[in-house]
């Protein structure tokens, strides 16, 4: 009973456990499929045909059944060369067939008759294919794509940006972050990087997430907007799956470098109109990457440097932003006298701010001109109303001021627009206040392929994102001088491994296994 009992946890741990892996591993492979044929159309059972990264130059190999037809499943989107061989028959071969995330392939070999040393080539004959059982309505944009777009936004390069040109989506919406795919709710997205999960559960929006993927460090955006595969049927809204560049065989990299400067962007209209100077918004995007093959430096073999070509991988990046940008602040503030406990209000009528027309609800208009000045006579002997009487706080009440108040009502300013308030004692001060932000993001990925049916990777991503005096948060200063309201500090960190096992051609096994933590 007992060894019975401990069987079935046992059991249970083990589909619980393949449930886990297969609820957030998701959308990182597509898959290719064929039917091997001579030129009559008749099945050939028997053939070889492999499948070759033509970056990497890693190989799986299979061969077709009876019915002439073969399955290359859970590989990842490259672009791939397929040969086909069978004794009697000429070596067929396709290459720069560029398969895509999560979209089924089909490419059908025809075989000649002759000597198998003899190559019939083909270029880019594999067909993409959705149909009711690959499902997945969307589009994916690759990485020559991402890097050429103009998504450079006021965070960075943001490939999430391209979510709102997707059909089906309407943006700017009154709710949340205001983006809805197909009516579906604003935090109805899912985003995977490799399979894993890297949502913001705590904010809603459909371009944000924790961790800022950059352009130059991803294969594939793909977004699926309807019709998802059991794979990707998180969420009702969109399921945004991206994955991470790999290295190659050969040694290659980048460095980019984005500046953005007031000095080329015309001022806003309403800051002309208040004889407001430009919003200051200054943004520095650097950084770079490189990938290639690892090495083994031979210490301790006997053996001299080696380039691991074919077999093992490396590829990092790292992205720097530094920006800076001013909002225009609005804050309500007293005027001197009211400062110093000194109210005016206008006897037979009603105080009102600067540009107030005359009506049943402020009889008077308007109580002081643009510049704060009062457009009535201060009352006193043989002076009619409308006019502008005072109560002087210290002496109309049996209380004294509190010195500390008046002190921290001394430090504010005060109004330099009188459009807002009551314009006696109230009015508004304009500023523009400043918001900087400090981000990093690093990438690295290794491959290793450690047997003919046996491949890992391994990929970790770390960023620190800290915002000061966070607009996004109305973390703005209150007041020139004043410290920010809100300083947003973010260290987001995510890694991914994937193990693809493959004994046979009739038997392929993925495991994915991540972890997404946001501080």
């Amino acid at each position: 009973m007992k060894n019975g009992r401990f069987l079935g946890i046992f059991v249970g741990a083990i589909v619980a456990l393949v449930l886990c892996i297969n609820t957030y591993g998701q959308g990182t492979t597509t898959r290719i499929t064929g039917t091997v044929t001579d030129r009559a159309g008749a099945a050939i059972s028997g053939a070889t045909v492999t499948l070759t990264n033509e970056a990497s130059n890693q190989s799986l190999t299979t061969t077709s059944n009876e019915d002439g037809y073969y399955i290359f499943d859970l590989i990842q989107p490259e672009s791939y060369k397929i040969t086909v061989e069978k004794q009697g028959f000429k070596k067929f071969e396709s290459t720069k067939n560029r398969l895509v995330l999560n979209i089924p392939a089909t490419l059908n070999a025809s075989l000649d008759v002759g000597d198998v040393s003899a190559v019939v080539s083909v270029e880019a004959s594999a067909e993409l294919v959705t149909t009711a059982s690959s499902g997945n309505v969307g589009s994916t944009v690759e990485t020559r794509e991402l890097e050429a777009l103009p998504i450079v936004g006021a965070r960075g390069r943001n490939p999430f940006d391209l979510l709102n040109y997707q059909p089906g989506v309407v943006n700017g919406a009154n709710t949340g972050g205001g983006v809805h795919v197909h009516g579906s709710r604003d935090r109805a997205f899912n985003f995977t990087l490799d399979g894993i999960d890297i949502n913001e559960s705590t904010a809603g929006g459909s371009n944000f997430t924790p961790l800022r993927p950059n352009p130059d460090s991803i294969r594939e955006v793909q977004i699926i907007t309807s019709n998802f595969t059991a794979e990707l049927g998180r969420s009702s809204g969109a399921q945004v799956s991206l994955t991470t560049r790999s290295g190659t065989n050969r040694f290659s990299g980048n460095l980019f470098d984005y500046y953005q400067t007031p000095e080329f962007i015309a001022n806003e209209w309403e800051f002309n109109k208040q004889r407001i100077a430009k919003r200051q918004f200054v943004q520095h995007i650097f950084g770079g990457s490189l990938g290639g093959p690892l090495f083994n430096p031979g210490f301790g073999t006997g053996k001299g440097f080696d380039l691991l070509k074919d077999r093992a991988f490396f590829f990092v990046n790292l992205q720097m932003l530094r920006a800076s940008e001013t909002r225009l602040a609005t804050p309500t503030v007293y005027t001197p006298l009211a400062r110093a406990g000194i109210f005016r209000f206008v006897q037979g009528g009603r105080n009102a701010p600067a540009g107030t027309v005359t009506s049943a609800t402020f009889p008077t208009g308007a109580a002081v001109s643009a510049n704060g000045t009062p457009l009535y006579p201060n009352c006193g002997p043989g002076v009619p109303n409308p006019c502008i009487a005072t109560y002087d706080i210290a002496t109309g009440r049996p209380i004294t001021l509190d010195p500390s108040i008046v002190a921290l009502l001394g430090g504010l300013p005060g109004p330099n627009d009188f459009t807002v308030g009551d314009g006696l004692n109230t009015g508004r001060f304009n500023f523009v206040a400043p918001q900087q932000e400090k981000q990093w993001d690093f990438v690295m990925k290794f491959d290793f392929k450690l047997s003919d049916n046996s491949q890992l990777y391994f990929r970790y991503a770390q960023g620190e994102q800290n915002t000061f005096g966070d607009i996004a948060n109305a973390g703005l200063q209150r007041f020139p001088g004043f410290p920010s309201w809100i300083d947003t500090f973010r260290t987001p960190k995510n890694f991914a491994v994937n193990h693809r096992w493959a004994p046979s051609s009739k038997f392929v096994n993925e495991f994915i296994f991540g972890m997404n933590r946001f501080g």
